[in-house]
């Protein structure tokens, strides 16, 4: 049977959310057609797997004894255990997937990890992944796109403030450019709350996106996925805020949403057409989520996850077997599509190297 790994954990302040996604989603693959193996990334960066693993109580306490320190290597897509000096293979994994919120793992770099290694993956690539991490970057690609976003500004200097203050404008949104589920985000209404904010969220990474605060906001959700030639739009949803932004605790603590969402069909279709858009021109594999801002009849992009929290399977039905059978179309089309990619020319005999001599060549 084909071996399905997927990765969750990491080196991130998003780990914790990021193990209860992949400890649903390794438990919810379909058993009668793929092998499901568990990777931990734990807070070091350390690669694991065991069975203990496939149970949520156990990390409250989790006994690492229990556990097989693994890895893979280039060029080999075996997972190997890590015993003394030795690699002892385990088996071969036939498909990942990655659950790996934030840096080192949502940012792309798992993917990085996986193409090295010869390793099919049904999430997204490294270039949608890494401009969708990046705040700002992903305003300047949504420009190219036609696609509003809050009007924001990069800061990494404290010497920059009152710049940041004449092309903004009081109130403000203050959050670290590189993390996602509203870590480190906080509102100003003055110069010193500025100060604070950018102080808080450059203790996160070295640049902050400084955003005009729209009042009155309501905050969309949306995804989607490919299914063959199909683009599986979801529904949209309305997460519940308290305050002027949604909260960590909002959006995992409280948990409320609407959903559908309570809008106007006109708003609803329109962010579907975003996403829909958005995910074709990135050119994005595996689920996203997409967050929007709804204010004063005007629809802003917010961000996008390419790895977003429990991957969205409850857009797109209310049912843990739902979300099998979704993680199967995944895998399918993520098989599909590294194949394809293995059909592509990766070698030229350009026969240049015969023209070098043991000194090398002198052109050079």
């Amino acid at each position: 049977m084909k071996s399905v790994a997927v990765f969750f954990g990491g080196r991130s302040v998003e780990h914790d959310i990021s193990l209860i996604t992949g400890v649903m989603t390794v438990n919810s693959i379909e058993k009668d057609k793929f092998n499901s193996i568990p990777i931990l990334v734990d807070k070091d960066g350390v690669w694991y797997t065991g069975d203990s693993l496939l149970d949520l109580d156990n990390y409250k306490k989790l006994d690492f004894s229990k556990l097989k320190r693994v890895t893979v290597i280039n060029g080999d897509n075996t997972l190997y255990q890590i015993k003394g000096k030795k690699l002892l293979p385990i088996e071969k994994i036939f498909m990942a997937i990655n659950c790996m919120h934030g840096e080192n793992g949502e940012d792309g770099s798992l993917v990085g990890v996986l193409k090295m290694s010869g390793i099919a993956y049904c999430s997204p690539d490294m270039l949608a992944s890494s401009i969708s991490m990046d705040k700002n970057f992903t305003k300047i690609v949504m420009k190219g796109l036609n696609i509003p976003t809050v009007k924001g500004v990069l800061i990494k200097d404290f010497k920059d403030i009152d710049q940041v203050i004449q092309k903004i404008g009081f109130p403000m949104i203050v959050k670290p450019n590189l993390l996602g589920s509203s870590i480190g985000v906080r509102r100003a209404d003055d110069k010193n709350e500025l100060i604070d904010a950018v102080n808080y969220a450059l203790r996160y990474g070295e640049s902050a996106l400084v955003e005009k605060c729209l009042e009155n906001l309501t905050e969309i959700n949306c995804a989607v996925y490919r299914d063959g030639q199909n683009l599986i739009v979801s529904e949209c949803e309305k997460p519940v805020m308290k305050g002027e932004f949604l909260t960590f605790n909002d959006k995992y603590k409280s948990g409320k949403r609407v959903f559908p969402a309570d809008i106007d069909r006109e708003y609803s279709d329109k962010i579907k057409g975003i996403t829909k858009k958005v995910y074709q021109n990135l050119n994005f594999n595996g689920v996203i989520r997409i967050d929007y801002f709804l204010c004063d009849g005007k629809v802003y992009l917010n961000e996008i996850n390419s790895v977003p929290g429990s991957l969205s399977y409850y857009l797109f039905g209310d049912t843990l077997m739902s979300f099998s059978k979704m993680l199967t179309a995944l895998i399918l089309q993520g098989e599909k599509e590294y194949l394809q990619n293995c059909s592509f020319i990766r070698e030229y005999n350009s026969g240049i190297l015969m023209g070098f001599g043991a000194k090398g060549s002198k052109r050079l």
